[in-house]
């Protein structure tokens, strides 16, 4: 090749050069850009009688400079950062609502239960009765905001889902669009430096709002999946994600993949979109049942004294909260699924607040039999018999599940949450002080004819007093009864006992000089009882008496009022689905919840400071391979340029040199 080719091929080789560094600095800040490199190769030599003589050069290509493996850990170190900073926005706020001393329902309960250690002071005060009510109003109310805020975030949460889906549609878009034109420049030999710079940006995009795994194919295109394998880009193929309403009314959000409509909800994570699922599957519904579950178990807590004492009237308490069991709070407790072929329509009746776990639940019907299975615990807490009409009764669950209407199907399923929506529909309903249950309805006299050392105490209704037989419990049923001491039989014998009502036992033993408690049935002839319970003490003379009588006009009596302040420090609510029973107070549980999304949210905060780490790391590490440096292209422009104006150079010489044989 002559001395002129051979400058060419060099002033070619360094022209691209220059080229591809003008190219790198134009595109230093921009977003994605890898930074490129001219690959050049020397000619194949010509043999000559003098040995190889040079051909110049020529260019191999322009490479793209990045690393995989770096890659792929930035677009990691991107989603679990993503996914953490949307759970911790979210848990933050959360955790301000119920912890904040404006909001926190500690608060409300504190004042209510000191406004009845007042009123039992002087339960005649009216302004005390109505203290009462006013701060039983405050705890409602509370409950109240603390829904609703928690639903309107919830809200919030959910329209940020499906922003995410459709964001995620139009990226997996994107993507496709560029393995098709991806695709095609492959066959062509050729690497398209920026096509592969712009899918990388938006896989690299893509996975900030959902966890996602790659698999590239031999023609250079790029599949991506998400959750547990479902395909999202196969190719030039998109399967794009739906965001719908769930089950439970509208609580959750649903992520599926029409036209099969697989549901993804419990298998997407990472990036923003699993941050939010998780943060709405752990706090969110866990927060409404819990709150509701307390609500109830206030609400139920609270009308069950009221029914058990007298009011300032010398009536049986009505409810002070709602009925949280009428027909249309029952309704809401249950959801049938929208593949039901069946229209049976359930009611969820809370029988025991106390009993409630704080799950939601799914009952299945399959062959006539019924199962239900618990969401929290992942698995069947029941099963039977599906009634036709009837009840289907889970004490140990503190529900029954009343077909209200319609006929239930094979295959048919419920979505049930027992407590989801009490804390919005707690209230009060009583208006007048004066209806405020403080007395005790059963009382304790002494004769004054009494000779021994004797002391009674109050008795104690230990049945529910109900519609049934409060009527049991006045001056014109089953009240007064006397016991008299009978000295020979060493015990207290019933007797004066109203007509067509049975007191049993008829006679109690007695242990003379010790603290004795007697328990006492009276029965009506409809056979509806009442249980009363009394201790007495000391040394009772032969003939003695005491009468046990309704507490008519006990005004002052504030014995009702008392067991409604010891509310506060029971043992009221199940502590956990493993416990048999109520095993921590209200103030306890509520602490709990405030502790756990405390921890939850320390936790996501540690969590997120150390994903931004790595993340930085890993974004650093590629702009070391793939970014560009000014500095560094500045060098190669000078180099560059250097051996253009040297090509040039030797193309003047040929050229000089041609001159010169030209004029010989």
């Amino acid at each position: 090749m002559s001395l002129l080719n051979i400058a060419l091929t060099g002033l070619g080789v360094a022209q691209t050069s220059l080229t591809t560094t003008s190219n790198n600095i134009t595109n230093a800040n921009t977003e994605g850009y890898s930074r490129q490199r001219t690959e050049q190769a020397t000619r194949p030599s010509e043999f000559t009688g003098g040995g190889y003589i040079g051909n110049g050069a020529y260019i191999v290509g322009i490479d793209r400079i990045y690393n995989d493996f770096i890659n792929e850990e930035l677009r990691l170190a991107g989603q679990e950062l993503k996914e953490n900073e949307a759970y911790l926005s979210q848990a933050e706020q959360m955790d301000s609502l119920l912890a904040s001393t404006s909001t926190s329902l500690t608060s409300s309960l504190e004042r209510f239960f000191g406004s009845l250690s007042t009123a039992a002071e002087d339960p005649q005060s009216n302004a005390a009765r109505q203290l009462v009510l006013s701060e039983a109003s405050s705890v409602a109310n509370r409950y109240n905001v603390l829904y609703q805020e928690t639903v309107e975030q919830n809200s919030y949460v959910n329209a940020q889902i499906k922003t995410l889906t459709e964001e995620i549609n139009h990226l997996a878009i994107t993507v496709a669009s560029l393995n098709d034109a991806i695709g095609s420049a492959f066959s062509n030999g050729r690497q398209p430096n920026e096509l592969l710079d712009q899918r990388e940006l938006a896989i690299r995009d893509l996975s900030e709002l959902v966890g996602i795994t790659t698999a590239e194919q031999s023609n250079g295109e790029i599949n991506i999946f998400v959750g547990s394998g479902q395909a999202l880009v196969v190719g030039v193929e998109v399967s794009e994600m739906s965001a719908q309403a769930s089950l439970d009314a509208g609580f959750q959000t649903a992520i599926y993949q029409p036209p099969s409509g697989t549901d993804l909800t419990t298998v997407i994570g990472g990036g923003e979109l699993g941050g939010l699922l998780a943060y709405q599957k752990d706090l969110v519904l866990p927060v409404l049942n819990e709150l509701g579950r307390l609500a109830l178990v206030t609400a139920q807590s609270i009308n069950d004294l009221q029914a058990q004492g007298l009011d300032a009237e010398g009536n049986f308490g009505e409810i002070v909260f709602g009925d949280f069991n009428d027909g249309f709070n029952m309704r809401s407790r249950s959801t049938p699924d929208n593949d039901n072929t069946g229209n049976a329509i359930f009611q969820v009746e809370i029988t025991d607040a106390g009993m409630l776990t704080g799950s939601d639940y799914t009952l299945r019907v399959n062959g006539g039999n019924y199962e239900v299975f618990s969401i929290s615990q992942n698995q069947a807490v029941a099963s039977g018999t599906t009634p036709i009409g009837g009840t289907i009764s889970l004490p140990d669950l503190g529900i029954d599940i009343h077909v209200e209407s319609g006929a239930v199907q094979d295959g048919d399923a419920f979505y049930l949450s027992p407590s989801r929506r009490a804390a919005d529909q707690i209230e009060v309903v009583l208006n007048e002080p004066a209806q405020l249950a403080f007395s005790a309805p059963v009382r304790a006299t002494s004769s004054l004819n009494n000779r021994g050392d004797t002391n009674i105490t109050q008795p104690t209704v230990t049945s529910t007093i109900n519609d049934n037989n409060q009527s049991i419990i006045s001056s014109s049923g089953g009240f007064p009864f006397d016991l008299v001491y009978d000295e020979s039989a060493g015990a207290w014998q019933v007797t004066n006992g109203p007509a067509g009502f049975i007191i049993t036992p008829a006679s109690a033993a007695f242990d003379s000089g010790m603290t004795n408690s007697l328990s006492f049935t009276v029965t009506d002839g409809s056979g509806n009882s009442v249980d009363l319970e009394l201790q007495i003490s000391g040394r009772p003379q032969n003939g003695d008496n005491f009468t046990v009588e309704f507490n008519e006009d006990g005004v002052a009596d504030n014995r009702n009022a008392l067991k409604m302040i010891e509310i506060q420090t029971a043992d009221v609510v199940r502590g956990s689905a493993g416990v048999n029973g109520p095993n921590q107070s209200l103030l306890d549980t509520y602490g709990q919840i405030v502790e756990e999304i405390g921890v939850v949210t320390a936790t996501k905060k540690i969590d997120t400071e150390a994903y931004k780490a790595l993340y930085d790391q890993a974004y650093n590490a590629r702009e070391e391979v793939s970014g560009v440096s000014l500095d560094e292209e500045a060098a190669n422009l000078i180099k560059f340029e250097q051996a253009y104006n040297a090509a040039t150079q030797v193309i003047s010489v040929a050229r000089d040199l041609f001159d010169r044989i030209l004029q010989i």
